[in-house]
């Protein structure tokens, strides 16, 4: 299937519209309030940076495929744009947090300043990619 520029760029904008909610849903359940869910919180920061880094594939035409693995997603975001490199610690940190804490299990949920940690790294990811779109959509024009 191909889509058209325009039509790529509107898909590319959903997801990073998916990944701005994912980022406000994260800050609404740990800031400000007595009872911080900490564990719902860094899932939705994994999903962030997910949802940003399809966007980048999205946009260059590459097929998107269901996975939480970041550090794939990145490695293929990277082959267009070596930028991509810096975000490893990025994909070491937030990869886990797509499945270990959806479910019961024995671990203790993340502490406020890991959830905080994981808010601070999937916003510096989604205001990269979102400045990087916006910087292609206005040379384009």
């Amino acid at each position: 299937m191909s889509f058209m520029p325009e039509e790529l760029n509107r898909i590319a904008l959903a997801w990073l519209e998916k990944a701005r909610h994912d980022l406000e849903t994260a800050r609404r359940v740990v800031e400000g309030t007595a009872e911080p869910i900490t564990d719902t919180a860094v899932y939705h920061c994994q999903q962030a940076a997910e949802k940003a880094l399809k966007a980048v594939l999205v946009e260059a035409g590459q097929p998107v495929f269901k996975t939480h693995d970041l550090m794939m997603l990145l490695t293929k975001c990277a082959a267009g744009d070596q930028r991509f490199t810096r975000w490893i610690d990025l994909a070491a940190t937030l990869t886990p947090y797509a499945t270990h804490f959806r479910y019961p299990c024995s671990d203790p949920d993340p502490g406020l300043e890991e959830a905080l940690e994981a808010i601070a790294l999937a916003t510096d990811l989604y205001e990269f990619v979102r400045t990087r779109f916006d910087a292609h959509h206005d040379q384009s024009t």
